[in-house]
């Protein structure tokens, strides 16, 4: 196999969605919601097939942009979008070991491309969130910093930095490139592209980059451009592809710029649907950060994997960030309609939440689990078990793990068995998920809540699953039933320590932790399920599984504690509304 140069090995392909998919609210990439001007549409319509045949001229397109900014033609260079801009000018002015100096956070694209280039990236620390700070930059700054990139309004965080306080910069550092990527400009109400230009005019160490897919919604056409000193653009023009940018995408720009009056309407809509948001996602507790363009970066702390899916099952789909970023608690949300904004806020409402185990609460698992053991145990020993034995061990705490069930039954009869042979055989019989080329016990499951059941509950009530099956075999099991969509939080046997599986609490306590709730309840069948719950102060429902004697669970869950009982989960609507008015009664 022919290796690739070294500076990618370690680079990790940037994945874009492979189809589109119909969102209700698609906010994740910041594309212009109110779709592009109409004049863009029959710029489509007009090309004729000697337009398509021959290479592109991108005159007319430049005398325009020339026109519109005020630059002379040398100017400029068209690009593939604002990201072919920005892999250009870094290809052509970073050498290795030169240092590539930015925000955190800020856009990846800069330091995907100078990573291939094999440079340096240096990120500035925010001293203050996320207000650009001159002299951060300056403590910063290397003798091997060759480039500094701003995005201004930056990206993800919103902020922008005036034209006066970058040329403090630019005249105290005249060897270091200064990349402005204003992609977001237009929509930015306290500084304009204009003011940014006028330090071209006046500087040698500035290139602005600009596309037109965020303000003209051409984003499906990638169509950018560099404004810099006609020196630069001769040295970028040197590693820029000729023919780089397609003819509908020219004909479309100079249509979009021929429609300013279009944007302007948008940018109006934007800043009054900016502003709804912003105070809205304030007053509900959490911690958006003031912005100039059309998105809002929010702090939504311990709760943000549950907002993301809850977003995400709901339609809308909005943009969330690695663990290990310094935003990892954090979701940018595209500005979208006014209706779309009461949309989003109404969905992080917090609501009262259900914690559901799974086994013999949503599922029947007689035929599934419990067969398993069985077989499980046969295999070992050549001989059957009762379904009543392994379901009165079944009863016992500490047997909330089928495994640590089918290992207890074979030493009560005086067999011993390696855990991890016991795990290799109940899982063939069980689940594979790497084989789904048969069928296994896992689709002998029943639904013990319908599908209905759980869409009106969900409408009532945030919903979060406590189980001790594995994470794959959670998901599998919910989505085979189309009933994945109403769980919006997820603890696993694989996300707890052993140790700290039920009856320990920690899988409450997580569930506490990172869901917001107004009260809070726990449907749970077995006893491993009511002790967690109780240590972790969380009301329980104990719920009476099929194929164990009722008066003895019955027993067992008051012997704990618990208040209510419920002998079919199918009624389970019912039951919880009994619940409320016997405390309405009460209080």
């Amino acid at each position: 196999m022919i290796k690739p140069r070294k500076t990618i090995e370690t680079i990790a392909p940037y994945e874009t969605d492979k189809y589109m998919q119909d969102w209700r609210l698609k906010l994740d990439s910041n594309e212009n919601i109110y779709r592009c001007s109409n004049n863009v549409l029959s710029a489509i319509k007009n090309l004729n097939s000697k337009d398509i045949s021959l290479y592109p001229c991108y005159g007319a397109v430049i005398d325009k942009l020339a026109s519109r900014y005020e630059v002379n033609y040398n100017n400029i260079l068209i690009t593939n979008g604002c990201d072919e801009a920005l892999s250009i000018i870094i290809n052509a002015y970073l050498n290795e070991n030169d240092e590539l100096l930015l925000y955190n956070p800020s856009f990846s694209m800069p330091m995907l491309y100078a990573k291939i280039t094999g440079a340096k990236i240096k990120q500035i620390e925010y001293s203050e969130k996320f207000i650009f700070n001159v002299q951060d930059v300056k403590n910063n700054i290397s003798s091997n910093t060759k480039i500094f990139y701003l995005a201004t309004p930056n990206n993800p965080t919103g902020e922008t930095t005036k034209a006066a306080v970058i040329e403090t910069l630019i005249k105290e550092y005249p060897d270091i490139l200064f990349l402005l990527d204003c992609t977001y400009i237009n929509f930015a109400q306290n500084v304009a592209f204009e003011d940014y230009i006028d330090l071209i005019k006046k500087y040698d160490n500035i290139a602005l980059v600009k596309s037109m897919s965020k303000d003209f919604a051409l984003a499906g056409l990638r169509f950018g451009f560099i404004i810099s000193k006609d020196e630069i653009i001769k040295n970028l023009k040197k590693v820029s592809s000729p023919y780089n940018v397609n003819v509908i995408a020219l004909n479309c720009a100079i249509s979009a710029i021929n429609d300013e009056k279009k944007f302007e309407e948008i940018k109006e809509i934007n800043i009054k649907a900016r502003e709804l948001l912003f105070e809205g996602l304030k007053n509900l507790g959490f911690r958006p950060y003031p912005s100039e363009a059309n998105f809002i970066l929010c702090d939504f702390g311990p709760y943000c994997d549950f907002y993301y899916e809850k977003l995400k099952k709901n339609g809308v789909i909005v943009r969330n960030y690695p663990k290990k970023s310094k935003i990892a608690n954090y979701l940018r949300i595209t500005v979208p309609t006014l209706g779309g904004v009461k949309y989003i806020l109404n969905l992080l409402n917090k609501k009262d939440m259900l914690i559901f185990d799974m086994d013999g609460v949503i599922f029947d698992v007689r035929n599934s689990y419990t067969s398993a053991i069985m077989e499980t145990y046969k295999h070992f020993t050549k001989e059957e078990i009762s379904f009543d034995e392994v379901m009165e061990i079944k009863s016992k705490s500490g047997m909330n793990c089928d495994w640590d069930a089918t290992k207890y039954l074979l030493e009560s009869h005086g067999y011993q068995v390696d855990i991890e042979d016991i795990i290799n055989v109940f899982q063939k019989l069980f689940f594979n998920p790497n084989d789904k080329s048969k069928s296994y016990l896992i689709d002998k499951e029943e639904l013990l809540i319908n599908k209905k059941t759980f869409e009106k509950l969900s409408e009532k009530y945030d919903l979060a699953i406590f189980s001790g099956r594995l994470k794959e075999e959670v998901l599998y099991s919910l989505k085979k039933y189309d009933i994945d969509k109403y769980f919006y939080y997820f603890i696993t046997s694989d996300d707890l320590p052993k140790n700290m599986l039920k009856p320990h609490p920690k899988g409450v306590l997580e569930i506490l932790e990172h869901c917001p709730y107004k009260t809070i309840k726990y449907l749970g069948d077995s006893i491993d399920d009511i002790i967690a719950g109780n240590s972790a102060n969380v009301e329980m429902i104990g719920v009476v599984p099929q194929g164990i004697d009722y008066n003895t669970m019955v027993n067992n869950f008051r012997h704990l504690g618990v208040k209510y009982i419920i002998k079919d989960i199918k009624n389970v609507i019912e039951f919880l509304e009994d619940i409320e008015k016997n405390n309405a009664k009460t209080n």
